[in-house]
């Protein structure tokens, strides 16, 4: 490359720029990046931890408190001490009464170690009641007491479900003592989950959550409520999660314990390391909730938390360096290209009028002598192209001409052979002296997608009773209607020589016999199929189905009898499969409904979600009154109102008969 080219200075000049701004940007963003996301992210993670670890214990230390106090009530031991006192009982229920109203779920507990005696309240049951169990340590959700009898000293927070009441709770067990400094009870009060969680965890800060774990790592309270209620209903701590279990690093796992350990032992308020938690990483914040001896746990998503504002002196930076990078470039290729490039450009428009002897002098060795001596040569070729364009257009048009009147003709051939494909397909539908003849008050929705579709609808009678269903084959268009002359064929050939009177045989019978006949190896082809059986002489109703269901109107109401989930033809259909019969009494049946569900999956409304099979069933309950020609008339006014835009997406079969 010739240092002289406009191209060597061009890029010589680009690539200087970029090598300058380029670095300087980098180091300021590296520089101001590092310590505003390192230093910010770990106050506010620490912050977090000290603000959240205050919040708790304000709520938690009133409760605990109080429980004490409770604990230490003398009317309340002397009950204690004589249960059957009926004076002290009297005295006690009027304390307890005072300390139910003074704490924060207004109830409380009280279990007496003389007879095991368990006295709950219970907010359902009205003011003042109060249950009485007598706890036995044989029962797993009665174990509390007995290992608090055996550990609490002072006061202990206890995550539970209370099967008395029906409720998990955060409880807060104090132990009762006597003058001898024995154990004579356990009493307390508790918050509900609800309200726990509501007041601790759910942070209305984005980018921050909390959870509080004890000292071996069990989760007492997280955003996530079904393991805060699996742990409250688990006796077995083993089988609880915990912290540790939700952490994607086994060295993370073992820092967390560290830490653990350091607060409790009161070397520090709050330890903050990155941790991740499902995946994702968190800046992890913990404190100890001393007198507690639970463990809140803050965890920081960074990239959520911190603004975006913090980094408007770098963006500021880049967009400064981006801006000397342009006037740098303008200014360049105004003086190496574009005034060269005006001459061109003025030639150009000299060409574009329609003058086409236009020629430049040629000066100098660089990229736009080598462009203006082509731009000399195109000229000259555009004169002469000129002089032939327009027995070349003419050639060319003539072209097009024909190959669009063989394209149309093609297209001509091929609609005529599916309206034919048409034809043929209709000729194995029912016709209308059959259907009276069975069904006698009935409608037909029959719409496919195309000229030919996957659906069809299959109507035989035999002495004393008729089979009626609706089909869908895979697919739609020309390959569906060759699998619906097919399953039409397999199914005419199991009716008569197999059976006929047995919807479930039948259905497995089809499923075999279409199995060997299809034997297809690269593609999975089938059907799902709603088949009635119709004894009119015992007045039964027979139906098995395989992917579509059976909907009745019976008393008022839409009644859907859904078909097994195993379909019929596909390569997974297992031949040893036993579809069920459901069978009904006519007489008890007001109206019968089949469809594929090509309905079901039709566009309604603006959005164009699909039809569904509720508002399905709220169509037929709202159309029953009326009659089968009149229904047909409101369900196709429905589907064409509420279309809107959209194109139909499936092929559409529906029956619906009355049997008289």
């Amino acid at each position: 490359m010739q240092l002289s080219s406009l191209k060597s200075k061009f890029i010589a000049v680009i690539v200087l720029v970029y090598l300058v701004i380029g670095l300087v940007t980098l180091f300021a963003f590296y520089l101001g990046t590092s310590r505003i996301i390192d230093r910010l992210a770990m106050s506010f993670a620490t912050k977090e931890a000290l603000l959240e670890k205050n919040k708790i214990v304000s709520i938690i230390d009133r409760e605990v408190v109080l429980a004490q106090k409770m604990a230490d009530d003398q009317s309340l031991k002397k009950w204690a001490l004589d249960e059957n006192n009926p004076q002290a009982k009297l005295e006690a229920l009027s304390e307890l009464e005072s300390y139910r109203k003074l704490f924060r779920d207004k109830s409380f507990f009280i279990a007496l170690a003389a007879k095991s005696h368990y006295y709950v309240y219970d907010k359902k049951a009205g003011a003042g009641q109060m249950k009485l169990v007598t706890l036995d340590a044989n029962k797993p959700h009665d174990r509390w007491y007995f290992e608090g009898m055996k550990h609490i000293e002072e006061c202990d927070l206890n995550l539970d479900y209370n099967p008395f009441l029906g409720e998990t709770k955060v409880w807060f067990n104090a132990a009762m003592k006597g003058t001898d400094g024995k154990k004579i009870g356990i009493c307390g009060g508790g918050i509900t989950i609800t309200d726990f969680l509501n007041e601790i965890v759910f942070s209305k800060e984005q980018g921050l959550s909390t959870m509080l774990i004890d000292k071996s790592g069990i989760v007492q309270a997280h955003e996530n409520r079904a393991i805060v209620e699996h742990n409250a209903g688990t006796v077995d701590p083993a089988q609880k999660t915990t912290i540790f279990s939700l952490m994607d690093d086994p060295a993370q796992q073992e820092q967390l314990r560290r830490s653990i350990a350091t607060l409790a032992a009161l070397k520090k308020d709050v330890v903050a390391f990155p941790a991740s938690f499902g995946g994702k990483d968190y800046l992890v914040a913990a404190s100890y909730l001393q007198g507690v001896g639970w463990f809140n746990v803050v965890l920081v998503d960074v990239s959520r938390v911190i603004s975006m504002k913090a980094f408007y002196p770098i963006i500021a930076i880049m967009f400064l360096s981006l801006l000397l990078v342009i006037v740098t470039l303008a200014l360049s290729m105004n003086k190496m290209v574009l005034v060269p490039l005006t001459r061109l450009t003025r030639a150009s428009r000299e060409v574009a009028g329609g003058r086409y002897d236009v020629t430049l002098p040629i000066s100098g060795r660089d990229e736009f002598a080598e462009l203006t001596g082509s731009f000399n040569t195109m000229t000259a070729t555009v004169l002469d192209h000129t002089r032939n364009l327009e027995a070349k257009v003419q050639e060319r048009t003539d072209q097009l001409s024909a190959s669009n009147r063989e394209l149309a003709e093609s297209q001509n051939k091929m609609l005529e052979s599916i309206k034919y494909a048409g034809i043929i397909q209709n000729s194995i539908l029912a016709d209308q002296q059959l259907r009276e003849r069975c069904l006698a008050e009935h409608f037909i929705l029959y719409r496919p997608k195309q000229v030919v579709g996957g659906d069809f609808y299959y109507l035989r009678e035999f002495p004393g009773h008729f089979l009626v269903a609706v089909i869908d084959c895979t697919g739609h268009g020309v390959p569906g209607a060759f699998m619906t002359m097919t399953v039409n064929s397999v199914l005419n050939h199991v009716v008569d020589l197999i059976c006929n009177d047995d919807p479930s045989r039948i259905l497995s019978e089809l499923n075999r016999v279409l199995r060997k006949t299809l034997n297809l190896r690269e593609v999975d082809a089938g059907l799902d199929i709603a088949l009635c059986m119709v004894d009119r002489e015992r007045g039964q109703l027979t139906f098995a189905g395989a992917g579509l269901s059976l909907y009745l109107l019976a008393s008022g109401e839409v009644q859907e009898i859904k078909g097994d989930l195993q379909r019929v033809g596909y390569k997974g259909s297992r031949l040893d499969f036993v579809y069920v019969n459901h069978y009904f009494v006519l007489s008890a049946v007001q109206s019968c409904y089949l469809t594929t569900d090509g309905l079901l999956d039709e566009p309604f409304g603006p959005k164009g979600y699909g039809f569904g099979n509720d508002r399905f069933k709220a169509m037929l309950a709202h159309n029953a009154k009326l009659e089968m020609s009149a229904q047909l008339a409101s369900f196709e006014r429905l589907l064409d109102e509420r279309r809107d835009d959209h194109r139909q997406r499936d092929d559409i079969t529906v029956i619906g008969f009355q049997i008289k």
